[in-house]
């Protein structure tokens, strides 16, 4: 699926959500399924199998989510498997993710040091990338030793690298 059809796909959950205020519960409920599928492969192989019928894949979505999530979302997964869209859910949950964070003024962004960052370092890096894109920014640390100093921040399809390595490798380049 290119990216186009799953944003599409994420576009009509998010209109509905929108319409109906549930953007907030819809996304919490995606995410729990998105993390379900990647906890339990079975689930997984259940859900994207293409020779299982699609009456049965129904009745256990039904089964295993009634009560648990919103019909929107058990209607969504319906759709999903209507259409032999299943496999492309953890990309359709991603575009619904960055709508509902647009919608809201949020951005998630990704920031890698080689040792763990303090809150005020943290909260320092939010102000200044938010008030380059203009949005608020929650961040998710990572540790990776690899990059040996400096920063690496992902927001989105961007890339920030002011990591050593990298400042190492293009050094090495040059000469």
């Amino acid at each position: 699926m290119s990216g186009a059809l799953a944003k599409r796909y994420a576009r009509a959950l998010f209109e509905i959500a929108e319409e109906r205020g549930l953007i907030d519960q819809i996304e919490g409920e995606l995410k729990d399924l998105a993390e379900a599928l990647k906890q339990v492969p079975d689930f997984h192989k259940l859900f994207t199998h293409p020779r299982i019928a699609v009456a049965s894949k129904k009745e256990l979505l039904e089964e295993l989510f009634k009560g648990k999530a919103s019909q929107e979302v058990i209607n969504f997964l319906f759709a999903l498997v209507d259409n032999k869209r299943e496999s492309e859910f953890a990309e359709i949950t991603r575009a619904y993710v960055e709508m509902a964070n647009d919608k809201r003024g949020f951005a998630d962004a990704v920031v890698t040091t080689a040792k763990p960052l303090s809150q005020e370092e943290l909260e320092e890096l939010a102000i200044q990338f938010g008030q380059m894109l203009n949005k608020k920014l929650r961040f998710e640390s990572v540790i990776d030793p690899t990059i040996i100093g400096g920063v690496v921040v992902k927001i989105g399809d961007r890339l920030y690298d002011g990591s050593l390595k990298t400042k190492l490798e293009h050094f090495a380049h040059q000469i």
